[in-house]
């Protein structure tokens, strides 16, 4: 339940605070004196679209704060915990605050959330009807939501069986789909990729051969510098006879100490170093001689790698990739180009596939429409009586399940293949005829409240809030829809403005909404009545004149005392 709410700089009012309770609670008071900025700012706490028109002039910013006590909202608490966040002690707190730079904050338990959080979570919370609210009844796509959620348990399993035999067929229809739009372009890419295929089927690269031919190709190119290198250093180290041969100079010197080294340790060391040095230029000599053999710098090698690798880098520019993603691009469309081969198969196992999952989708959407026509026969029957109670007591309510129109294809829907309108025939002998053809002002405003009451013993939203709904209605519909309204407050915290008089006297608690003029501004302020306020208000709601006030407060106190009597009989307590 709603426990308090707290606005500040919300158009008149500067700061207010109302603490609520269970049952019913009405709010009333004179035309502009500030009901509906109430309601607006249950709206702006609950998620609804910041108007900064709101804020009240001359301020920066305005907030609303909310605390609702969500113990017995056990999917409440699980949203929260999608979010790691958690109540106390079954409490959580809401705060909305919006500012004129258009800086805008949700926060849920002291935690900044994004907005779509916020919604997702008082969706479960409050529900509001706001004053033209049962225009939506107007509208038939709205009409199978209202019957579905009277739909028990069984039901919803059935109506998420649907939902997801939906899913499952509509993948499939847009693979199928897929598959024939790419069979309608087959020859066309056939062709297209047997050329492509073929072109580098005749090349025949490698992964790698691009780097490593022109490598060599750029190691053939500096054939003369290396081969004069080479006869160089051979020549410098092992050629030139003995006068010249770095290799014989070297063994001299080593000979030269080694005929001394019995002298000093030093020149036996210098002369096994010199020996070492020979060794180590005769391995180098003999390594640069086979070299010098090997060496094979064919004039016509270097061509054919000069026009491999012009071949390489023409593929390149035309395909837009170097010549290692070549590779696997080849393989890539010799795969596809395979596939296109096996289509027909593909193609028919596509097709059976898509059958299967529609026969599924539409055997479950059969049995989900049979349990609606179960669920209409019932909720016309719980529509008619409750319209009866609202004093439509000849009214015929009807759950139309529309044919498709001739040549209308039945497309699958998540929510199955029924398409249902309401009807109504408010006046006996005339035929059913469409809500938006047939019900005026006062009745659409009495069907909603019949769906609210029927529903109202539902598990479902805990608090209800009813702005103005006694549009279009007076007199003895009054104090019927009065009496409504009780009822659904045994089941729900059920907060409502009104301007009736029978509605403000069925209530458990009645706050009064005035404004008074300090200084130059204007502030809206509420207040509890006690028990003499109320009978003030209801005789003012009531329109006691000055010449009338004993006999008009006489009147009230006796309405007042017949609204307890009535929910003392009839009403279901509120837990």
């Amino acid at each position: 339940m709603l426990l308090s709410m707290t606005v500040r700089n919300i158009a008149l009012i500067e700061s207010l605070t109302i603490e609520f309770h269970k049952g019913m609670t009405v709010l009333s008071g004179e035309t502009g004196a500030g009901k509906s900025i109430i309601v607006d700012s249950i709206n702006l706490v609950l998620g609804e679209r910041a108007d900064r028109g709101l804020i009240r002039s001359g301020c920066e910013k305005a907030s609303v704060e909310a605390l609702i006590d969500i113990s017995d909202c056990p999917k409440a608490k699980a949203v929260l915990e999608s979010q790691q966040l958690s109540d106390d002690g079954g409490v959580i707190s809401i705060q909305r605050e919006i500012t004129t730079t258009d800086r805008n904050v949700c926060r849920v338990c002291g935690v900044i959330v994004p907005l779509t959080f916020l919604r997702t979570l008082s969706a479960l919370l409050v529900d509001v009807h706001g004053q033209h609210q049962h225009q939506s009844l107007l509208d038939s796509k709205m009409h199978m939501g209202f019957l579905d959620s009277f739909g028990d348990a069984t039901f919803l399993d059935k109506k998420e069986e649907v939902a997801t035999a939906y899913c499952v067929w509509k993948e499939s229809s847009a693979k199928f789909s897929a598959l024939r739009k790419e069979n309608a372009q087959r020859e066309e890419r056939q062709e297209y990729l047997s050329t492509r295929v073929k072109e580098l089927d005749a090349v025949q690269l490698t992964m790698g051969e691009a780097d490593k031919i022109a490598a060599e190709r750029d190691y053939f190119q500096s054939a003369e510098k290396i081969d004069n290198a080479m006869r160089t250093a051979y020549g410098e180290v092992y050629g030139g006879g003995r006068e010249q041969s770095a290799a014989i100079k070297l063994k001299e010197a080593a000979s030269a100490m080694q005929s001394i080294g019995h002298l000093d340790e030093k020149f036996q060391a210098l002369g096994a170093r010199l020996m070492t040095a020979h060794y180590e230029i005769e391995e180098i000599g003999i390594e640069l001689r086979d070299l010098l053999e090997q060496q094979n710098f064919d004039p016509e090698r270097l061509e054919q790698m000069s026009e491999r690798l012009d071949t390489i880098r023409r593929l390149e520019r035309r395909y837009g990739m170097t010549a290692d993603e070549l590779v696997s691009h080849h393989e890539e469309i010799k795969d596809e180009l395979s596939r296109l081969g096996n289509m027909e198969e593909r193609l028919q196992r596509a097709e059976m596939d898509y059958k299967r999952k529609l026969a599924e989708y539409r055997a479950a959407a059969a049995e989900l429409t049979e349990m609606r026509k179960n669920l209409a026969t019932w909720f016309e029957g719980v529509m008619e009586k409750e319209l009866s109670d609202l004093g439509m007591q000849n009214t015929r309510f009807a759950c139309v399940f529309e044919a498709l129109e001739p040549g209308q294809k039945k497309v699958p829907t998540a929510e199955g293949d029924d398409h249902i309108a309401f009807y109504i025939a408010p006046n006996p002998g005339e035929p059913l005829k469409p809500l938006d053809k047939t019900a005026s002002g006062g009745e659409l405003s009495r069907l909603m409240l019949a769906l609210k009451a029927a529903g109202a013993a539902h598990e479902g939203i805990p608090v209800m809030i009813f702005d103005e709904i006694d549009t279009g209605i007076s007199g003895h519909i009054a104090q019927v829809v009065a009496e409504k309204m009780a009822s659904i407050a045994g089941f729900h915290q059920v907060l409502c403005v009104t301007h009736l008089a029978q509605i403000a006297a069925m209530a458990d608690y009645q706050y009064l909404v005035a404004k008074k003029v300090v200084g130059e501004r204007t502030f809206t302020n509420v207040t509890q009545l006690d028990k003499q306020g109320r009978i003030d208000e209801v005789a003012r709601l009531i329109g006691v004149s000055s010449d009338q006030q004993e006999s008009g407060i006489a009147h009230a106190r006796a309405i007042l005392n017949a609204g307890v009597m009535w929910k003392n009989q009839n009403r279901v307590q509120n837990p």
